[in-house]
């Protein structure tokens, strides 16, 4: 088992001139929030390459971990054109990168950035490879759910190539974000009605961010702005936005149709396929007129008011995933205590993990871990960082899971901060409607959640679904 204290730090190991995995590494070309990026080549690959990086220690957020392994697990699994190309990876313990093609093309946001008039051809071809990019996803069981101009890249000739998978879900692999129940729902500007209540395996979350992106090439504006606060980001449920043609009289009727389609509340009253928002841009005769293409004025005060108060009772619409997928595999929890080294009970629990993975072929298994709360004051050092904490415990996580040989869309890894631990055990598995919760009962150290009762009977009494106990 790998300790903290022998993980060398990200920053060390990725410098300029530096070889990681054959990857020779050239300079640093972005350095954001969650990542940072550097040009690299290697031997036997002919196109431009990048090396992602997730930014671990001083100030770092933990999500930038969830960030890069959602990422990781999605981009290889996608084969589209409109995807960077995958070109290997490494693992959390020893080099974390993804190395991907280094896409042509600028920003659509830098075009919006510098003030360019976007012309109503210029839109609707946007659209368009917007949504055949889209579909291409949705047709692979993946939802984007952080479509943005920041995250489309479109080069001299208009092909356009879709970035970041950070937030991303897929059907048929672990959803980090929703299993350790992180707030990361996308950008505030961007992000679905749906999204803001935390549901993120709709697909047409995604039609609804085309739509913002088609209204803000349009008119130049945000349909809903760009709110800070939680009771803003609500007022996408029941507001309605001002109609494009109020800002920009020349937007033909089918266009503002097809814009506003795209941006009703509920998903079920929006176009319910990439492809046929598609057919809708390239095909706009084929488009059905209703009311929403002569709207010309703000709702009136007695409008709006009766949207707030339907609204009040907003339900998400039914959820169908982009293609089939099997949701009824069992979900194993197993509790991992990374902070202690009982080899023997370790190796005993990965055997009863495996004989229990082995009952049903398309089960699930959860693999976490719980810390005290990381330091709120961080040292120099990696090890010494929240970020560069949890990253230790999670090689530690993945190091057990190793011999299990589990392919990546049956595992997932989570460190949990808890001062109760058992607590936050048993949260955990009633969020993510566990099946079973694996724990293993070291009679060298009992952790006691008071004088008289362990951690292990708390976990038994209270949890929603069945417990094992593993015992040396």
């Amino acid at each position: 088992m790998m300790s903290t204290s022998n993980i060398q730090a990200v920053d060390d190991i990725f410098q300029a001139g530096k070889v990681v995995d054959g990857f020779v590494l050239g300079k640093e070309v972005h350095r954001g929030g969650m990542a940072s990026l550097f040009s690299a080549t290697k031997e036997g690959v002919e196109l431009p390459i990048l090396l992602k990086i997730p930014r671990v220690g001083r100030d770092q957020p933990v999500e930038s971990l969830i960030g890069f392994e959602t990422e990781l697990t999605i981009l290889r699994a996608l084969k589209s054109p409109y995807v960077p190309k995958y070109f290997g990876s490494g693992n959390m313990a020893a080099f974390p990168y993804i190395a991907m093609e280094r896409v042509a093309g600028r920003p659509l946001e830098d075009r919006i950035k510098e003030g360019k008039q976007f012309s109503i051809a210029e839109v609707v071809n946007i659209g368009a490879e917007l949504a055949q990019a889209v579909q291409s996803l949705h047709a692979q069981d993946a939802i984007h759910l952080d479509i943005k101009p920041e995250n489309i890249l479109i080069d001299e000739q208009g092909k356009l190539t879709l970035i970041d998978f950070g937030l991303s879900h897929h059907a048929r692999f672990p959803d980090l974000l929703a299993e350790e129940m992180r707030k990361g729902i996308g950008s505030a500007p961007y992000i679905s009605p749906e999204q803001v209540i935390g549901i993120r395996d709709d697909y047409r979350s995604d039609i609804f961010s085309i739509g913002v992106i088609l209204y803000e090439l349009l008119t130049g504006h945000l349909p809903f702005g760009n709110p800070q606060t939680m009771s803003g980001l609500r007022k996408r449920m029941w507001a309605q936005a001002l109609p494009p043609r109020a800002i920009r009289k020349e937007i033909p009727r089918w266009l503002q149709e097809i814009v506003l389609r795209c941006l009703e509340p509920r998903a079920a009253d929006r176009y319910q396929s990439a492809a046929h928002l598609r057919q809708a841009l390239r095909e706009h005769e084929t488009v059905t007129l209703t009311e929403r293409a002569e709207r010309v004025d703000p709702l009136s005060f007695w409008d709006s008011l009766k949207r707030w108060i339907r609204a009040a009772g907003y339900e998400p619409s039914p959820s169908p995933r982009p293609s089939k997928a099997n949701d009824q595999a069992p979900l194993l929890v197993a509790a991992i205590d990374t902070r202690q080294s009982d080899q023997d009970l370790r190796v005993r629990m990965q055997t009863t993990a495996k004989n229990l993975l082995q009952a049903h072929s398309e089960s699930r298994l959860i693999c976490i871990s719980t810390i005290a709360n990381t330091p709120t004051f961080e040292g120099a050092e990696e090890s010494q960082t929240a970020s560069g904490i949890v990253r230790g415990h999670l090689v530690q996580l993945m190091e057990w899971a190793k011999p299990l040989g589990l392919p990546p869309e049956r595992i997932s890894y989570h460190v949990l901060e808890a001062i109760d631990a058992a607590a936050r055990i048993v949260e955990f598995a009633r969020d993510n409607e566990a099946s079973l919760v694996m724990i293993g009962a070291s009679h060298k150290t009992p952790n006691k959640v008071t004088p008289w009762r362990t951690s292990m009977t708390k976990i038994v009494e209270e949890a929603p679904c069945s417990v094992y106990i593993v015992r040396t």
